[in-house]
């Protein structure tokens, strides 16, 4: 008979395969615990990081615990069981096992024939599965390629491990500043929980951090090629086309020599124009940004604005907007008009809490202000205030501007434009100025 983990397993849905090995200990996009559940489990209590995977999984009756008391989420699962686990959630058909063998000798078999996994490793079935042994077996069963690129892991370099952390399936721990894998470690069975989870919902979902998302269909996804992007010092460019570099500036860069920038290679300037205050909530114009936009536009470099946002309605993100389209009067420019809204780490500030869709509601407000008065709009943010503030959906009917500071970008959704660094050296501007990289024209 099946011993007590396959007990764990009553049926899998047709999935494509994938492994959560390494689970961040809490996340938005979890699956949402039913209403009205509670957990039969005396080790499955609220509060611990697998509790919505095993509820939701346990729910649907498709994970069972060793009894009705007692899950043992800290228990290392066998080879055969998370063999025969990957492979029948990547869509396997029934292997049966012969008269006398181990119950996923089937799958193991099938795994050895298919050259994912050796004869060795699946000698024994009731050793506990490896992290590095199950991840490449996942990887192999969705068809993912190895990768050439860099580990994203300090203790294992494997071409397939980084194609699946590329895929958002797995994700590390960080110890001491260093992101493990930790490849020789077992899979308990709360990971399982969530593998299982993540196997369901493969392709739909993605890793930030220590957040599981879903995809968003209705946002664009991402076009533009991470390899294609070649940074040389602080220039970057896209190899195969044309791209423009862009800086943008404030007061904080001093007065600029703006003759000197455009013949440093720069094409197009984003400007701050003002913005609010994140204590008073006062309004205010930046104190260079008459200087600043007139300079880039005699020197001919195509321009933008922005405006440092810190709504907290969307009555204050159209109030926002009608203070910038006054401060741009008598200026003739091209070039996008930015709702920035950042939050405050380091500082108490009145944009504190703000729900997700009240800023969505702000920065639509501010965007159709702009597009009425015949600008073209746009939207600032990093990937974390892109992922876990906005509700991209809400306004993915406008050009998204990215910061995200590196030699390539790891982001789902198409951008306009991509803030590649803050430490950039352009004559004409003392100290590091922010350096963009523009591949579609505006």
């Amino acid at each position: 008979m099946y011993p007590a983990l396959q007990r764990l397993l009553r049926s899998l849905l047709p999935a494509a395969a994938a492994a959560a090995l390494l689970v961040p200990s809490a996340a938005a996009g979890l699956p949402a615990v039913p209403q009205g559940y509670t957990s039969p489990f005396s080790d499955v209590r609220q509060g611990a990081w697998y509790y919505p995977y095993v509820s939701v999984l346990n729910h649907k009756g498709v994970i069972a615990g060793y009894d009705s008391s007692h899950f043992g989420p800290q228990d290392a699962v066998r080879t055969g069981d998370a063999v025969l686990m990957v492979l029948k959630a990547a869509g396997c058909k029934e292997q049966a096992a012969r008269p006398g063998e181990h119950y996923a000798a089937g799958y193991l078999r099938y795994a050895v024939k298919r050259g994912w996994l050796t004869r060795q490793q699946t000698a024994d079935p009731e050793a506990p599965a490896p992290r590095l042994l199950l991840a490449r077996l996942a990887a192999q069963a969705l068809g993912l390629e190895a990768s050439g690129g860099k580990s994203p892991f300090a203790d294992v370099k494997d071409g397939l491990v980084t194609a699946l952390y590329r895929e958002g399936i797995v994700a590390g721990t960080d110890v001491e500043g260093q992101c493990l894998f930790q490849p020789d470690s077992a899979i308990t069975r709360a990971e399982l929980s969530a593998i299982l989870w993540r196997v369901q919902g493969h392709g739909r979902r993605f890793l930030f951090e220590k957040y599981a998302l879903d995809r968003l269909e209705v946002v664009p996804a991402c076009t533009l090629d991470p390899e294609r992007f070649v940074r040389r010092g602080d220039r970057m460019t896209y190899t195969g086309s044309t791209a423009d570099l862009g800086v943008d500036v404030s007061y904080h860069n001093g007065t600029i020599d703006w003759k000197k920038v455009a013949a440093d290679g720069i094409s197009f300037a984003m400007i701050r124009a003002g913005g609010r205050y994140y204590g008073s909530g006062g309004l205010f114009e930046d104190t260079q940004f008459r200087r600043n936009i007139q300079g880039a536009l005699d020197a001919g470099l195509e321009v933008g604005v922005y405006f440092f946002s810190q709504a907290v309605s969307a009555q204050e993100g159209r109030a926002e907007a009608r203070f910038l389209l006054k401060l741009l009067e008598g200026y003739g420019f091209t070039g996008p008009v930015v709702f920035d809204w950042e939050n405050i780490p380091n500082d108490r500030a009145r944009t504190d809490g703000l729900s997700s869709a009240v800023l969505t509601q702000a920065a639509n407000a501010f965007c159709q202000e702009v597009e009425q008065a015949g600008y073209a709009p746009m939207i600032y943010f990093n990937r974390q205030i892109a992922y876990l503030h906005y509700d991209l959906e809400g306004v993915a009917q406008y050009p998204f501007w990215l910061a995200e500071y590196g030699p390539s970008h790891d982001f789902q959704y198409d951008f306009h434009m991509w803030q590649y660094t803050d430490a950039g050296r352009v004559a004409g501007i003392q100290g590091p100025v922010d350096l963009n990289i523009r591949v579609t024209p505006f």
